[in-house]
């Protein structure tokens, strides 16, 4: 394992962290990792498990020193301060090499005081943490999400009567509603150990219906003793907001990020959802607060990402905070500036720049169409509709075209130029796959909102018209080949 080997290669005392998200598993895999090394006998000197999470530098301090006492039989000094008699277990440990676990580090400044002396290499330390911490003389190993088949065979464990594969496509929905997240699965398969008539379509849709809330995903005191975990999923993800109490920007931001949809998003975009704030403090909010807790997750070229469950986490928190409706605004702000950059003649090029947005885009069409601003309206449907329509994806591309059209009629009237555009451009659809019937009475009622909202004085007014004649002349002359 790479750990091993980082831990084993330093000339003095070697520091890793395994670090991630709630819920990912890092104390499972410390504890794992750590019984594997006692069973090859791998750490002579011992190995320490020390648990941080609720405790003060003085209790870390005493657990050493009760450890020291019962398992290495040390008899220490009566006189003197608890960092002396700390020093003290350090210089008379057991020969070996010594394997320190520190679980669950909330920050670096509550263990430092307490870590064996630099200069003794015979001492390897591991920490469990959800910060990152960026320094030379600290390794970090990301613990990342189970892949699909790691996820099922975690249920298989739990559940030994082919439940999973009898209903495998429902499991692998289930395993991806719970973003292959080691916790959450657990949670769930315990639960399936003890409803034996329960099908995994029920426990999805009592997971949509709750999210985070359902008892499902809170940890069951039946479970106690049989788990490694401590707590349910949405107190584990608590811990970590807590720690933002005096970063209230760094927790708007978060609530604004839940907006984006199950995908990457680049920065470009977190940087535009707050126009009034220098970059690069947004970025550090972004940066310095929710990447470094693991709240987000940066992949390293200019996007971010969220785990379903936080992004679930942070929606209900925006939805009870008085951040929703202006962060949604905004949100369709961008959205819409995006679509409009789709040209009505696309290439391959584009349409492969522009696949990473379209799922951001359609979450602005599909999830917050009351927030999409008047003069936004038409473009944030068209861009999606191009899109399609330029790979030749019509059945795809027609609905936003009516979408837009419903959307613009029953928002800014009959009689608005986007309304006509509308009809335009759904009568090209038609047009493009020789639908002429369907098309002409289209190009006919937007030349009929054009000539009433334009007048003939309008300095556009010749252009457009022409432009619509033109069009409903070469429809009738198709008509009639």
């Amino acid at each position: 394992m790479d750990l091993k080997k980082q831990l084993q290669q330093s000339q003095k005392l070697a520091i890793s962290t395994l670090t991630g998200m709630g819920g990912i598993g890092k104390t499972e895999l410390a504890r794992q990792f750590g019984w594997q090394q006692w069973r090859k006998k791998a750490y002579p000197g011992g190995i320490c498990w020390l648990n941080v999470a609720e405790s003060d530098g003085g209790f870390i301090g005493t657990s050493i020193l009760d450890f020291a006492r019962v398992h290495l039989k040390l008899t220490l000094p009566d006189e003197g301060e608890l960092d002396v008699k700390i020093r003290y277990c350090w210089q008379n440990w057991l020969a070996g090499n010594v394997l320190i676990i520190f679980d669950d580090v909330r920050d670096y400044q509550q263990i430092r005081d307490y870590l064996p002396p630099q200069e003794d290499k015979r001492f390897q330390v591991l920490i469990t943490t959800r910060k990152e911490y960026l320094s030379a003389t600290i390794e970090t190993f990301r613990v990342e999400v189970l892949k699909e088949k790691d996820a099922l065979d975690l249920l298989r464990s739990y559940l030994k009567d082919n439940r999973i594969d009898t209903q495998i496509e429902a499991a692998k929905l289930l395993c991806q509603d719970l973003g292959y997240l080691p916790l959450a699965l657990e949670l769930v398969a315990r639960l399936l150990v003890r409803r034996q008539d329960w099908k995994i379509s029920k426990i999805r849709q009592k997971l949509a219906e709750k999210g985070l809330d359902e008892p499902i995903l809170a940890k069951n005191p039946k479970f106690h003793g049989e788990m490694t975990a401590e707590r349910g999923l949405k107190a584990a993800f608590n811990l970590s907001w807590e720690e933002l109490h005096s970063e209230p920007e760094a927790q708007i931001l978060a609530l604004y990020l839940s907006l984006f949809a199950l995908a990457p998003f680049p920065k470009g975009m977190i940087l535009d959802l707050f126009p009034d704030e220098d970059g690069d403090t947004v970025e550090e909010w972004l940066t310095d607060s929710l990447v470094h807790l693991s709240l987000v997750q940066d992949n390293r070229d200019g996007w971010y990402e969220i785990h379903p469950l936080l992004r679930r986490y942070f929606r209900d928190k925006l939805e009870a905070s008085p951040h929703a409706e202006p962060a949604k605004r905004r949100y369709c702000g961008i959205m819409a500036k995006k679509s409009a950059e789709m040209p009505q003649d696309t290439t391959v090029e584009i349409v492969e720049e522009f696949k990473p947005f379209l799922l951001h885009l359609q979450a602005s069409v599909g999830e917050y169409p009351q927030y999409i601003a008047d003069e936004d309206l038409a473009w944030s449907y068209t861009g999606l509709a191009r899109y399609y329509q330029g790979q030749g994806l019509y059945a795809i591309a027609e609905p936003y075209y009516q979408d837009c059209l419903t959307a613009t009629r029953t928002r800014l009237g009959e009689n608005h130029l986007d309304v006509a555009t509308s009809l335009n451009n759904l009568a090209l659809l038609y047009y493009s796959q020789g639908r002429y019937t369907e098309a002409e009475p289209l190009y006919l009622e937007a030349i009929k909102i054009a000539t009433q909202v334009l007048g003939k004085n309008h300095p556009d007014s010749q252009t457009i018209m022409e432009n619509y004649k033109t069009m409903l002349s070469q429809l009738r002359q198709a008509e009639l080949r």
